[in-house]
């Protein structure tokens, strides 16, 4: 199971609210109540129902040492951070408050806790256009400092009693026509690069609330036909996993190097025929995470995925992708590279409902995290 707590700013909240939300949400999932946030997620490990990743929605500039901190005290292994633009020009003119270099600074604490990054970017933002849509994406995917491992693009769309619509009323703001929009999310959905997902390609927003704007709800599905046609495909996570197909292929084994602020990273994947059966993401850190001392010393695992349809972690047997030792492999291979570039430790992020899959494979908890010892790997 998987927990996302979504919208507004999460991080705004008083900690002991946070961790009283947190302590609720797993006494419910457990079936039982403890007495406090520690107990509650030791009594997850070996629930019937297992979280297997936790999710929060917050803006850069409330992401510090403190807040990441929490978050993973929290349980949280995955940020969406609501970036909006990575033009400063464009963010002063939405009066949004932070900057890029706020973005970059979040990305990177976050990235350096081993937490998964979530981007959340609206195109046709007020100063922007079609170009310029393009033009930041290229930075998001291209530049050192952001990389997000998953996206979600949320178009701009006009709601009565905002300050944009009151801007869209006199005629300040002129939305893109329908046609335009297309185009301008297909030329970004074809440079998506291979290490990221794009989540969602509009906001899910009820047709009566909006006054201008798209209000297809299902935009995926169109752009998705017109690659068909044009004979091209997108090339991000979304769309490459093997779905609920049966494992029928011997998929190959792939490593792409990353290159990010303060750390190269290893996408690690197993893909066959266009097909992503399974990932890991792998970080390799120039400088440890001062904010975790069982990180010292540590290459770090942000991310495990068997793609497919979802089998019980008790099932033994099953046509599908999951339980086929894809993830055993993958780790056995990222230790290994751990290993040879000098690392004598490794981390993982492991969810709470998880751990116990990474003491089968020699990690032990240390503080928030699962770690191994790989010195004396061969």
């Amino acid at each position: 199971m998987e927990l996302i707590v979504i919208g507004g700013t999460f991080s705004n909240y008083p900690a002991s609210y946070k961790r009283q939300f947190f302590l609720d949400m797993i006494n419910t999932i457990n079936g039982s109540v403890s007495p406090n946030l520690e107990a509650a997620q030791l009594a997850n490990e070996t629930a019937e129902r297992r979280i297997v990743g936790i999710s929060i929605e917050t803006r850069p500039d409330w992401v510090d040492e403190t807040e990441v901190k929490l978050l993973r005290k929290l349980g949280v292994t995955k940020v969406q951070l609501g970036v909006q633009a990575l033009d400063e020009t464009i963010l002063k003119r939405i009066n949004r408050g932070h900057s890029l270099e706020s973005v970059a600074k979040a990305t990177r604490l976050l990235k350096d806790a081993g937490i998964k990054i979530c981007y959340h970017f609206m195109p046709n933002l007020p100063g922007s256009n079609p170009g310029k849509d393009l033009a930041m994406a290229r930075l998001m995917y291209e530049d050192p400092r952001f990389k997000p491992d998953f996206l979600k693009i949320y178009p701009v769309q006009v709601i009565p009693g905002t300050a944009l619509y009151r801007e869209w009323e006199k005629g300040e703001y002129v939305p893109y026509s329908e046609e335009l929009l297309r185009d301008t999310l297909l030329s970004i959905k074809l440079i998506t690069p291979r290490y990221c997902r794009i989540d969602r390609l509009v906001r899910d927003i009820s047709k009566k609330w909006v006054a201008a704007g798209t209000k297809a709800t299902n935009m995926r599905q169109y752009l998705q036909a017109e690659l068909k046609v044009q004979g091209k495909v997108c090339q991000c996570i979304r769309c490459r996993e093997v779905k609920a197909a049966d494992f029928t292929l011997d998929p190959d084994l792939n490593d792409e190097v990353i290159e990010t602020l303060g750390a190269t990273e290893h996408l690690l994947t197993f893909e066959k025929a266009d097909r992503l059966f399974s990932l890991l993401r792998l970080r390799l850190p120039t400088v440890s995470s001062a904010l975790f001392s069982e990180l010292k010393g540590c290459a770090i695992i942000r991310e495990l995925h068997t793609y497919g349809k979802t089998v019980a972690h008790t099932a033994k047997t099953s046509s599908k992708t999951q339980h086929r030792g894809l993830g055993k492999k993958l780790m056995a291979q990222a230790e290994q590279i751990a290993r040879q570039a000098g690392y004598a430790k490794i981390a993982v992020i492991s969810s709470i409902g998880t751990r116990d899959y990474y003491r089968q494979l020699g990690y032990e908890r240390l503080g928030y995290y699962m770690v191994k010892n790989i010195s004396s790997l061969h």
